[in-house]
């Protein structure tokens, strides 16, 4: 049964999470009302309070899932958490918003799929960058065929921070791999558009304080023999392009503003044959020719719709969410692979 809006939403977790991403961005939807807050930390129920007067503070989380004014529960506690409260959140019968990983390995996402197949709710995994307008835009370009067979890709984010909060112990389920991970993987895995077969992986600590991986590399093959080269870490002082996407007639760099094409028609270059023959001991390789290429660089633009407003659309409208529970699944997959994959030891 469709919702009407406004949607009352309320956010366990009022830290770096539910109160700095999911709250504004449910306020600059407007389809929202947030009329439930919980955290164990009563100076954060006091500031949801004065900042929401409508909104009701719980110490308890389980309080809030028993407020009937709440139809949709944000879950942005410490990842190590997640699948707990999103389960009894299904079970109370709300709506569910899981911030990611919304599982910390495949036995729990199973787990959390099969609370979610029994339960009246949907269950939206914030895999909220699917949405970004970068990502979209290469896959619309690799799907025109511009840049002929997709061959590889190298998808990077670098910073140097010498991060200390929990983000960084294991304890907490912290490290890039959780946080920064399925994100990244989740594009990874768009792009290419095959299962995933084989998994190479390097985990360690550059630059954070904790004992959890603050960089990380993992290596995606599809059955199609593409592959995906990902790279994410909080201890590069100097960052390579986000994208670098190869086909076997063209590539494209991007840093998240614009596009970079260089690309040629294959199919109108004669073809060539490969000689046995030994080449001449003065002079270049054989079979030097000038190859067409041609250039664009494509300014990107806002994204035309986010997370939030995909949710809404699902719930009020019962439209059909771009991502399905398997599709979450498959990143902590290739999570649980990568961790397994690699002698990470921060000692």
């Amino acid at each position: 049964m469709a919702l009407q809006a406004p949607i009352g939403l309320g956010i366990v977790g009022l830290g770096r999470a539910g109160w700095g991403m999911h709250r504004p961005e449910i306020k600059k939807h407007g389809g929202y009302d947030l009329v439930a807050g919980a955290d164990l930390r009563p100076e954060r129920l006091e500031m949801l309070t004065a900042a929401e007067p409508q909104a009701t503070g719980y110490s308890d989380y389980r309080d809030l899932l028993a407020d009937d004014q709440v139809q949709l529960v944000a879950v942005a506690t410490r990842s190590n958490t997640h699948a707990q409260v999103v389960i009894e959140a299904l079970e109370a019968g709300k709506h569910v918003v899981a911030e990611k990983p919304f599982a910390t390995s495949v036995a729990e996402a199973d787990e959390i799929i099969e609370a979610a197949a029994h339960a009246p709710g949907h269950l939206f995994v914030r895999q909220n960058r699917n949405w970004d307008a970068d990502y979209l835009a290469i896959r619309e370009i690799i799907a025109s065929g511009r840049l002929g067979r997709f061959q590889f890709a190298r998808l990077c984010r670098h910073g140097y921070q010498r991060r200390a909060d929990w983000q960084t112990l294991k304890s907490f389920a912290g490290g890039m791999l959780n946080n920064w991970g399925p994100h990244i993987i989740h594009h990874g895995i768009g792009l290419l558009d095959s299962p995933v077969v084989d998994v190479w992986s390097d985990l360690r600590n550059i630059a954070a304080a904790g004992d959890a991986e603050d960089s990380l590399k993992v290596v995606i093959r599809g059955t199609n023999g593409a592959v995906v080269d990902i790279e994410i870490s909080g201890g590069f002082a100097l960052a390579d392009p986000v994208w670098h996407i190869v086909g076997d007639q063209g590539a494209l760099t991007c840093d998240g503003r614009s596009i970079h094409l260089k690309w040629y028609d294959r199919a109108s270059m004669p073809q060539v044959q490969a000689d046995a023959g030994d080449p001449p001991v003065e002079g270049g390789f054989s079979n030097v020719e000038q190859i067409p290429w041609q250039t664009e660089t494509i300014d990107i633009g806002a994204p035309a719709t986010d997370f939030y407003t995909e949710v809404f659309r699902t719930l009020t409208e019962d439209r059909p969410f771009d991502i399905s529970l398997q599709e979450a699944r498959a990143v902590v997959e290739v999570t649980e692979w990568a961790r397994i994959g690699t002698a990470f030891d921060s000692a």
